[in-house]
């Protein structure tokens, strides 16, 4: 279980996440929407301490911080919670001098203390999940965008995280290539896996959604079922974000 209680980040007097709180189940997936530069990524890489929040408290699993502004969390505590996410981002961020094959082995090694052929086999089975089997030898500059995101898929359950979180995954890519990647969330959805999705595919969304909350200018505006977000959203500042991008 993933628990979030007044968490804000500022960077400097901009305050860019203002008190938000949260809660998502085992095997749920949330997805967040909202205007670009609402806090939606901020969110995100506060989750897994890529950004220190100012203030509030995460606990995914067993790990936990308790952020005071000011106060540098421990070391121990910041790996800790980071060991519980895997994180998708949306340029893929592979390592260019690594293949395919070892972009998946090296977070297992370095994290989780694997062997390489422990790493080996766990990295060939997730690169046979993704659909890239062929491509273990491939570098990423041999590698279209939409493969390349697979295998950032890939490398993030490699590290058998409790929560996957997928930074704008598509944002990236040639339309054409956008459904090879939804396609293989939608099936990670379908296992049961517990993950936390910033999109602007709103079908998508629609689909693969347990629950939705909708970020302005660094507060959850809405927060609510697919159906009802979609269907008859409360706020008004929903109803705007919404028919715009609908519109699209």
């Amino acid at each position: 279980m993933i628990q979030v209680q007044n968490l804000t980040k500022s960077f400097g007097s901009s305050a860019v996440l203002k008190g938000i709180d949260m809660r998502l189940e085992q095997g749920s997936v949330l997805v967040v929407i909202g205007p670009s530069g609402s806090g939606k990524s901020t969110l995100l890489r506060c989750l897994n301490v890529l950004e220190v929040s100012t203030s509030g408290s995460v606990a995914i699993g067993n790990a936990s911080i308790d952020f005071q502004p000011g106060v540098k969390p421990k070391l121990a505590d910041v790996l800790s919670l980071r060991r519980q996410t895997g994180m998708v981002f949306q340029a893929y961020h592979l390592f260019p001098h690594l293949t395919a094959l070892q972009n998946v082995m090296e977070g297992q090694i370095t994290a989780l203390r694997r062997t390489k052929a422990q790493a080996r086999a766990r990295a060939r089975e997730l690169l046979e999940k993704v659909g890239l089997a062929d491509k273990a030898d491939a570098y990423p500059h041999q590698l279209s965008g939409g493969q390349q995101q697979r295998i950032g898929i890939a490398r993030a359950m490699s590290i058998d995280p409790k929560l996957l979180l997928f930074d704008e995954p598509t944002s990236a890519l040639d339309p054409e290539l956008v459904q090879e990647v939804l396609k293989v969330i939608r099936e990670l959805a379908k296992e049961g896996r517990t993950m936390m999705i910033v999109t602007h595919e709103m079908k998508f969304a629609r689909e693969v959604a347990d629950r939705i909350i909708m970020i302005d200018e660094g507060v959850i505006v809405e927060e609510g079922p697919p159906e009802q977000i979609f269907g008859s959203p409360r706020q008004e500042r929903t109803k705007q974000f919404l028919s715009i991008l609908l519109e699209k």
